[in-house]
């Protein structure tokens, strides 16, 4: 029987910071969400402390990089706005974190005594 080298290991991604996230108000949106299944617009308007607006331009920064789902749902005679993190804007917000506790960690490894 012939040996076969072992296969080498894939290469696991180091987390990389993610230039969506370099705005704090984009990197407060995910977090927010990422701690709910979905929120509406105003609780996370309010929780940013934004306006309108300002909410709706970030969200739909974040919706075209499909990091934030934005649904509208009737109730009543007004329609709510829903949000969701996506799976890709998880995976996004959890290397981003990951890479800043990288660059937190080696800092302090590195820091002079005294």
């Amino acid at each position: 029987m012939a040996r076969t080298a072992p296969r080498a290991a894939e290469p696991v991604s180091a987390p990389v910071l993610d230039d969506t996230f370099s705005s704090a108000v984009r990197l407060r949106i995910c977090a927010y969400l990422s701690g709910c299944e979905e929120a509406d617009f105003k609780a996370v308007q309010e929780f940013c402390g934004l306006t309108q607006p300002n909410l709706s331009k970030n969200l739909t920064a974040l919706a075209e990089r499909d990091y934030v789902e934005i649904r509208k749902v009737a109730s009543g005679r007004y329609t709510k706005t829903r949000l969701r993190l996506t799976a890709t804007g998880e995976a996004a917000l959890q290397s981003h974190v990951a890479a800043l506790q990288d660059i937190v960690d080696t800092a302090r490894v590195h820091r002079p005594a005294g």
